[in-house]
């Protein structure tokens, strides 16, 4: 069996009937239910070049899946498109994409409407098509009627709109947020960007990813005599601080509800605590390889200990006394634990502490002494 069947049994085991996650860092089956895709990413170094590994979990079951590395050089907007090919040939006739704002173009929404692949991604602020309705609700959504409070104690006020994509008018549901500590902070960064951005253009350094920003927020003029000077546009600096600040959005053409478009998205945040365990626990932050077949090999066998990770801390957290350690707190646990086999008279573990044989119970090993 190679690595490709392997992954491909790995994706009808792991992530049927489960939320799936997709995340990729630079380094760099399931037919009966809906499945849910989170992608991100991490960034591996090796001598040869800056790569990216993007893999595939289970957001339910946090199993990995699936793998797949990539030049890093290219953007994760670009990616979209082969990834969801790749899941087509895996048998994902039907998933749920769970992506960050990296992800959002106009191209990458309409492929996924194309391919009728279900969807919740995060929007960059400023998208002009959604300040209508933030215009809307600026003035009302700090409301009761619109309040709730997330599990981390986050106090925010929600709303949803019921959005008409592109020209074929494909149904989405756009989630509104406001959280009011986040304003200022919020303006805060703008400003910081809007000034970095202005110093760009007087340094004749201009950011061609910037331009609209360029274009809305600062006036530029060119005389003869006084050269080049750059003014801020106050009246939409206004505007972004007294209606935008403070709201960030969510788009699906899935989940109607608010609470749980949030919820859903944020549930990603298992696929990034795979990838610490990827970079710090198993030691994934430089490959150390001289060659392609090298990478894959070592990337291969990375891929492997990270389902038996997985696997460690799934049991771990549904056991009472085992819940609050780590997978590597477990395992140094029974660091001290030797089995001794004699050719003659067969096998014997040495002496076992409580906490030891409780481990031993909770997976299944034998504990003949």
């Amino acid at each position: 069996m190679n690595d490709n069947d392997f992954c491909l049994c790995g994706w009808n085991m792991c992530l049927k009937g489960t939320i799936c996650a997709i995340t990729s860092p630079p380094y760099h089956p399931m037919q009966d239910t809906m499945n849910i895709l989170i992608m991100v990413t991490i960034e591996i170094m090796s001598r040869l070049s800056r790569s990216i590994l993007r893999c595939y979990f289970g957001q339910n079951s946090r199993f990995p899946a699936y793998y797949r590395r990539i030049p890093g050089n290219i953007s994760d907007v670009s990616t979209l498109k082969t990834t969801v090919k790749s899941l087509g040939f895996l048998g994902a006739a039907t998933i749920h994409l769970v992506l960050d704002r990296g992800f959002y173009s106009v191209t990458n929404i309409d492929e996924l409407y194309q391919q009728r692949h279900k969807f919740t991604i995060a929007l960059p602020t400023g998208r002009k098509w959604v300040e209508p309705y933030l215009d809307k609700h600026c003035a009302n959504i700090a409301s009761p009627a619109n309040y709730f409070v997330t599990g981390d104690n986050e106090v925010l006020y929600a709303a949803t709109e019921l959005h008409k994509w592109g020209r074929n008018k494909h149904r989405g549901y756009l989630h509104l947020y406001y959280n009011a500590e986040r304003a200022a902070n919020d303006f805060d960064c703008f400003t910081r960007k809007l000034i970095f951005c202005r110093d760009a253009l007087l340094k004749g350094r201009p950011i061609k990813d910037h331009e609209d920003f360029y274009k809305r927020y600062l006036v530029v003029k060119k005389t003869p005599k006084g050269g080049l000077k750059v003014d801020y546009n106050e009246k939409e600096i206004r505007k972004r601080r007294d209606r935008y600040s403070g709201f960030f959005c969510i788009f699906s053409n899935k989940i109607k509800d608010a609470r749980e478009a949030l919820k859903v998205y944020r549930n990603k945040d298992v696929v990034e605590n795979c990838f610490d365990d990827l970079k710090n626990h198993l030691d994934m932050k430089r490959l150390r390889v001289h060659s392609a077949a090298a990478m894959d090999c070592r990337l291969f066998l990375q891929f492997l200990a990270l389902v038996y990770i997985n696997a460690i801390r799934n049991t771990i957290e549904a056991d009472s006394k085992l819940k609050y350690l780590t997978a590597r707190e477990v395992m140094e646990e029974m660091e001290t634990l030797t089995r001794i086999e004699y050719s003659r008279y067969g096998q014997i573990f040495t002496e076992t502490s409580p906490m030891q044989r409780h481990i031993m119970k909770i997976f299944n090993l034998g504990t003949k002494t």
